[in-house]
């Protein structure tokens, strides 16, 4: 997919062009046509990359099977953020607005969640073994094929709609799972 927009400054002498080229993620370049004389530029934020510190500087809305293992993303918003396979192990998330995002296959064991907001993200089967959600809005949440073990913590979390039916929940083998409920 290609897709220009063009950008036209209070200067005659100056037009920018942004091209964005789908190739797995998007990469995006402006080019001249003539000399820039104007203060006026054009910002742009990729969608995806696969480099943590851009994710980090808020330079993209994902980053996709990125390494953010103990990272601090406490008290921010990231509505929309695309983490899918990324390794969030004993990161941080803790009192952030997650809203909306897409955790598919990622790695959040031991991650703090807690008092976050989550309505309607994903986390199709991500491992959320020893993750504490204490507090966080899980409302309308797919946890789908999730790993959800007895030292993942729920306690006070807002689970209306949440789809937990069929998490890969592990318990201990001396767990009768016939008499959890579903």
């Amino acid at each position: 997919m290609k897709q220009s927009i063009s950008f036209a400054s209070s200067s005659p002498l100056a037009k920018w062009t942004l091209k964005a080229i789908a190739l797995g993620g998007i990469a995006l370049s402006l080019s001249a046509v003539s000399h820039f004389t104007s203060s006026k530029a054009a910002v742009a934020i990729a969608l995806n990359t696969d480099n943590p510190n851009v994710f980090l500087r808020r330079g993209a809305r994902g980053c996709q099977g990125c390494d953010l293992n103990g990272v601090d993303l406490s008290n921010q918003k990231r509505s929309g953020a695309k983490l899918r396979q990324a390794q969030l192990e004993d990161a941080d998330l803790s009192n952030s607005d997650f809203s909306v995002a897409y955790f598919t296959c990622a790695n959040l064991s031991g991650a703090d969640l807690r008092n976050s907001k989550f309505e309607y993200a994903n986390f199709v089967d991500a491992n959320l073994r020893g993750a504490d959600l204490r507090g966080a809005n899980l409302r309308r949440v797919d946890f789908s094929g999730a790993i959800i073990d007895d030292t993942t913590k729920f306690d006070g979390a807002d689970l209306d709609g949440a789809k937990l039916w069929d998490a890969a929940t592990l318990y201990d083998n001396s767990v009768d799972l016939d008499n959890v409920e579903r």
